[in-house]
C-alpha cells in the first residue's frame, strides 16, 4: 500500500473495501475502468486498486495500515479545509467472538487518493459546508480538466 510514486508524477489509488456486494463491485469496476482511461489519455501516470477493510479497531496492533492511511486522509483533510466524515466514521462495536465493546473505523465502500510527486493532494469522498465531493466527481473532474481544483487541491507530504 505505498503512496510514492516517481518525482512529478500524478498517480491514483483506489480504496475499496473487500467486502462488497455486487451492485458495489459494479460500480467499483467501472470507476477502475474510468481511471485507466485517464492513465491512456496522460491526465494519470499510474493506477492501483488496493482492498481495505471494512472496519478497523481504533486502537491495537491490527490494522495500522488502515489507520496510517486514515491519517494521511486526515490531515490532507484539515489542511484543505474539508470534512472526511460521514464517509470515515468511528463505531462503538461488539466482537460476538470476545465479548468486547471496542471503538472502530469504519473505512467507506470506494476511497480515491491522488498523489503528485509522492504527495497525497486529493481524498475523495469528502464534505464541504454541506456540499460533498463523490469519488465519480472527482475523476470527472480530471477527466474534463485534466487536473484537481486549486480549492481542493492541497498537498500534504507524506515523508
Amino acid at each position: 500500500m505505498s503512496s510514492s510514486t516517481a518525482p512529478g508524477g500524478r498517480r491514483a489509488t483506489l480504496f475499496v473495501r473487500s467486502d462488497l456486494p455486487a451492485p458495489s463491485q459494479k460500480r467499483c469496476t467501472a470507476i477502475e475502468r474510468e481511471l485507466q482511461e485517464l492513465v491512456c489519455r496522460g491526465v494519470l501516470d499510474d493506477v492501483d486498486t488496493v482492498e481495505w477493510e471494512k472496519r478497523v479497531p481504533l486502537q491495537g496492533s491490527g490494522n495500522g495500515t488502515e489507520r496510517d492511511l486514515y491519517n494521511e486522509f486526515a490531515d490532507w483533510a484539515r489542511e484543505a479545509g474539508v470534512c472526511l466524515a460521514p464517509f470515515f466514521d468511528t463505531r462503538l462495536c461488539y466482537s460476538s467472538t470476545t465479548g468486547e465493546k471496542r471503538r472502530e473505523l469504519v473505512m467507506p465502500a470506494v476511497c480515491l487518493a491522488v498523489y503528485e510527486s509522492g504527495d497525497l493532494v486529493q481524498v475523495a469522498p469528502f464534505a464541504d459546508r454541506g456540499r460533498t465531493e463523490s469519488v465519480e466527481e472527482c475523476i470527472a473532474e480530471l477527466a474534463e480538466t485534466g487536473g484537481l481544483p486549486d480549492t481542493y487541491s492541497t498537498t500534504v507530504s507524506t515523508v
